[in-house]
Parts: C-alpha cells; structure tokens; sequence
C-alpha cells in the first residue's frame, strides 16, 4: 500500500478492511456461467504505523491478516459434493520507507521504497481429487504469503487548484508496483503488479467531509509454480472508485468502492464486481 508519509504530528496509525466476493467467472473480458457455483471470499484486515524519522523522512510497517474462503458445488448420480477451503491468520508484511520531495513545483510529491517481508505462512502445492478439471477454484493450496523477500516501490503527487469548484480541488496521481524475483522454497513465484492512478477529491461541508474520485488501472501477472503458469491471477482491470472521508480532528474514516469498468483477465477465471476499502486513520 502506498504512503504520503505522516503530514501532521509524528506518528500515524490506521486499520483497513478491504473486502471482495469473487464469483462471476470471466474468459478475457466476456463473462461465462457458473455451473460449478463456485465463489471466493475475501477479507483482508491491514493494519499500518508511519512515524516521521525526519522532517521529509519516515517509515511504514504495514501487516496484513487475510481471511479467504473458496467454494464450490458439484452435481454427482450420487447428490451434491459441496467443496470449502478456509484459510486465514498472518500474512505478509511489508517495510516501506518514504521521502516527501521539497520544492516540487507546486506540488507535494512523496517517494516509496520498500520490501514485502514473508511472514505468511506457505505450504507445499497440493490437489484436490474432488474438484472437476474444468473448475474454477484453483487446486493448488491456499497460502497466506509469497515465501519471498519483493522489492517494493512507488511514487504520489497532489496538488490543490484553487480555481477548480472554489474554494479549491485536490487532484493526485500514484504509481506502484511489487516485484517479485524469485520463486519460494517449493517452487512457487508470486506474479508481479503494477497500478497507476488519478483522481480528484474536494472539500464538500464543513471542511471536514470530502468527496473523492479515483480512476486506476490494475496490471497482474500470473503466479508461476516450476515455471509454469498456474491458474491465479493474471490480467488487467480499469476500475472507478469513488469514495468519501471524514476528518474528525486527528482522526479519519475513509471509505470507497471499487467498480471495474473494463477488464481483460489472462485466462478464465473467478472476478469480482466491487472491492471495497474501509479505513481509519489517527495521528499522534
């Protein structure tokens, strides 16, 4: 996740909740039927602290928690075999330092660098004889990490414009990407992403509640297993996220939804309609 660092006090600490429901199948940009009634089930709880080590230096701990659960339902002569795996606890967590640029022409622009630290749980692959070969639900075993050490980098700028809907506009842009460079120690390499975006939020009462509207876009690999690429991941997503916050003093709740617009998956495979992101931020 990225970081615009601590711009008031010392200290920053937030709890994110990002949720999805995967459970549209999609070949490329079409949409294809569910026989298999299959759905993934996704709940990430994150949980950050930025402290400012410097006047335009500081670092970030980020820890993530996921809670997965996939699903499917087969039709036998002999009835119905209802498949579910669950798999949650701690995930990866990353370390980010950032650097908020002086002088930026007008603009506020902050720098990322980091890694993502393998402090999920990974398993060797295995599979499952009860799903058909046509299913969804990736066979292989469910992991809470990458087993390896990603590099990690990024960069934000915003800037406000008085003379945009006075008294004035926020507009921002962001780019990010995690890299993973080596496989794990059973084989298995972590498909890397990049994402840009832009957008634009304002003041709309009170000084304290804002309006916000992001467009990105999403590029994923897929994961390799042995070098060959397996069914996870892969593609690229065009999304429209609008979103609202709430300042109360040194705190803020922020919320937004994400809403893809056009997608182009590498094979055919579950996707949501929405992800919503939830958060709470307090400064110390």
């Amino acid at each position: 996740m990225l970081t615009d660092g601590v711009t008031t006090g010392r200290m920053q600490a937030g709890v994110w909740l990002l949720a999805e429901n995967r459970d549209t199948p999609y070949d490329g940009s079409t949409e294809t039927s569910n026989p298999l009634r299959e759905r993934t089930t996704i709940r990430v709880l994150l949980i950050t602290g930025d402290v400012r080590l410097t006047k335009n230096l500081g670092l970030q701990l980020a820890a993530t928690i996921p809670d997965v659960t996939r699903s499917t339902v087969i039709d036998r002569p002999t009835g119905e075999v209802h498949f579910i795996e669950t798999f949650r606890g701690l995930g990866d967590t990353s370390v980010i330092a950032w650097y908020r640029v002086p002088n930026s022409i007008g603009w506020s622009v902050t720098l990322n660098g980091g890694v993502s630290l393998p402090t999920g749980r990974t398993e060797p692959p295995r599979f499952h004889t009860a799903l058909e070969d046509d299913s969804l639900v990736p066979i292989s075993r469910l992991q809470r990490g990458t087993g390896t050490v990603d590099p990690m980098f990024g960069v934000s700028a915003n800037r406000v414009f008085s003379g945009i809907f006075p008294p004035g506009t926020r507009l921002f842009l962001s780019a990010a990407a995690r890299v993973p460079v080596q496989e794990n120690g059973f084989g298995l390499r972590t498909g890397a992403s990049w994402e840009a975006s832009g957008g634009a939020s304002r003041e709309i009462r009170w000084h304290s509640l804002v309006a916000i509207g992001r467009l990105s876009w999403l590029h994923r690999e897929q994961d390799v297993f042995e070098g060959v690429p397996v069914l996870v991941g892969g593609g690229d997503w065009l999304a429209l996220a609008p979103g609202i916050a709430i300042a109360l003093g040194k705190s803020t709740i922020q919320t937004e939804i994400k809403l893809p617009l056009y997608r182009s998956l590498a094979n055919r495979q579950l996707d949501s309609s929405w992800l919503l992101q939830l958060g709470f931020v307090r400064s110390f």
